[in-house]
């Protein structure tokens, strides 16, 4: 399993604020920061911020990731969370996640 340098986000990010009509000032209002620092957001690997981009942009989580051409994700870890294992196998594990922090 090779590590993501890269996002889809990271390499595309103007692309997708220009398909989901926004510009930068738009988007930085939507997600809570300065227009300057939309670039930064950009290159993120937090998955919470990753998130409420996804959403923000009307896109799945694995599109904003992976990009178009994965379709597929073959996802297996476990995180704890104030001691307790949460399994992640899934899409709906994460957002189920993301409710607890």
């Amino acid at each position: 399993m090779s590590v993501l340098e890269k996002t889809y986000l990271e390499e595309h990010g103007d692309e997708m604020l220009v398909a989901a009509g926004l510009s930068k000032v738009q988007f930085a209002e939507k997600v809570g920061i300065v227009p300057q620092n939309v670039k930064k957001l950009f290159a993120t690997k937090n998955i919470s911020t990753l998130a409420k981009v996804a959403d923000i942009l009307n896109v799945p989580l694995q599109i904003l990731i992976y990009g178009q051409e994965q379709t597929t994700l073959d996802i297996h870890g476990c995180i704890f969370v104030n001691g307790t294992p949460n399994l992640i196998s899934k899409k709906e594990d994460i957002e189920e996640l993301l409710k607890l922090l």
